[in-house]
């Protein structure tokens, strides 16, 4: 029995490594008694893949998981237990029994949207907001917008314009004012991070905007016009916001 699963990674669990959560889900599995199935070997593992790794700080609404389980329980009440055994912060919020002869889960995460988020105070929002306009103008205007890359090994030129699908900006209304910069990228390709977005946003003016508060991974799919149809539920997560429609 194979279970695709979607789940949360928000609040201090953002600073979990890659390297660190396959160790937190094996944990998180024994508690639960979930009967997950050991590759062969001298050093067994559990069979729990993870299809894209996520940047440490960064929160996310929309990170799967894969289990190979090595007998077949009720996925409801086990991923119940499942989810109670995981640290706080990371909650299973939907799952998918995989059918015989599927394809590779990484087939159906064509592309991410993404969120920046600012923290703004009431009297500061709407310049932010319409500054984040203009620069979203500009970005998706230009043909070609390079930004570097530090790396320990080298410094890397990135163009974050050819996987950039669309972007949105969310002011949020009167009552509870916000910044939020929302974009939709192919996921073929060098990957292009939401700091690089980030870094092309600075210099698209002749300042650069403050630090943002959060860069969260709000959910994983195939590009529609208006977002991404969700990988497991096919129900479309907006770029627009307050845009909220079901994949036909």
């Amino acid at each position: 029995m194979r279970l695709r699963i979607r789940y949360t990674k928000q609040g201090r669990v953002r600073f979990i490594s890659a390297r660190d959560l396959s160790s937190v889900w094996e944990r998180a599995l024994r508690r639960a008694e979930i009967p997950i199935a050991y590759s062969q070997g001298f050093t067994p593992h559990p069979k729990v893949s993870f299809p894209d790794a996520l940047p440490v700080g960064y929160a996310s609404t929309g990170e799967y998981a894969e289990l190979t389980l090595a007998t077949d329980i009720d996925p409801g009440t086990g991923l119940a237990r499942l989810s109670a055994a995981l640290p706080t912060g990371m909650d299973i919020t939907t799952y998918l029994v995989v059918p015989d002869g599927a394809r590779r889960f990484a087939k159906y995460l064509q592309a991410t949207l993404w969120d920046i988020a600012w923290e703004p105070d009431v009297d500061t929002t709407p310049d932010l907001v319409d500054d984040l306009r203009h620069r979203a103008d500009a970005l998706l205007a230009s043909d070609a917008v390079e930004v570097v890359r530090h790396r320990p090994k080298g410094d890397r030129i990135l163009d974050v314009r050819p996987p950039l699908v669309d972007v949105a900006v969310d002011p949020g209304d009167p009552s509870e004012p916000r910044a939020i910069f929302r974009a939709v990228l192919r996921n073929d390709g060098p990957t292009i991070r939401p700091t690089d977005l980030k870094v092309a946003l600075d210099g698209l003016a002749d300042h650069p905007l403050p630090d943002p508060r959060l860069y969260t991974r709000v959910a994983q799919g195939a590009v529609v016009d208006d977002g991404v149809v969700e990988a497991l539920t096919q129900q479309v997560e907006p770029l627009t916001p307050g845009r909220h429609a079901e994949a036909a």
